[in-house]
């Protein structure tokens, strides 16, 4: 059974924004012709177009999906998904009472991460006991340095 996890409505909301402005100064500044040579303010609206649909569109999907084989992580910050199966997770961290949890995981090329807004999940706290117990059954335990809660595999 697959279990997803949303963004908070808010996310949304703020890429429609984002995508509203840039495109009320794009029409504001077709008409204005002193202003339409200026290459660096194009560049400026572009950079909003792409930020907003980004984040607009990216919010479409769930942030996260977890089943039995795998657990799915969708950071706006990167342009895909990272698909990682159990097994190969090495470990998570997380600030105590932090926004983010870092998952770090083997690949063909060596250890890799993947780094998720806490703060964006709808079920912020279903998910991380999801995790947490997941791992934990697969022989994870936790440790503690200074602000930091780690996962990791028992040595």
């Amino acid at each position: 059974m697959t279990r997803s996890f949303s963004f908070r409505p808010w996310v949304r909301r703020a890429g429609l924004s984002i995508v509203l402005v840039a495109a009320g100064a794009t029409v504001t500044i077709a008409f204005v012709s002193a202003w339409s040579g200026e290459r660096a303010l194009w560049l400026y609206l572009a950079t909003l177009w792409i930020g907003g649909l980004k984040v607009f569109l990216g919010t479409l999907r769930p942030i996260a999906e977890v089943d039995e084989a795998t657990i799915v992580l969708r950071p706006l910050h990167q342009l895909r998904e990272t698909r990682i199966g159990w097994e190969r997770i090495r470990g998570t961290e997380q600030m105590t009472g932090g926004d983010r949890m870092i998952v770090y995981f083997d690949t063909p090329r060596g250890m890799r991460f993947v780094a998720l807004n806490l703060n964006l999940v709808k079920g912020r706290r279903d998910f991380t006991t999801l995790v947490d117990a997941r791992l934990r059954a697969m022989g994870f335990e936790e440790k503690v340095v200074e602000r930091s809660r780690y996962l990791t595999r028992r040595d």
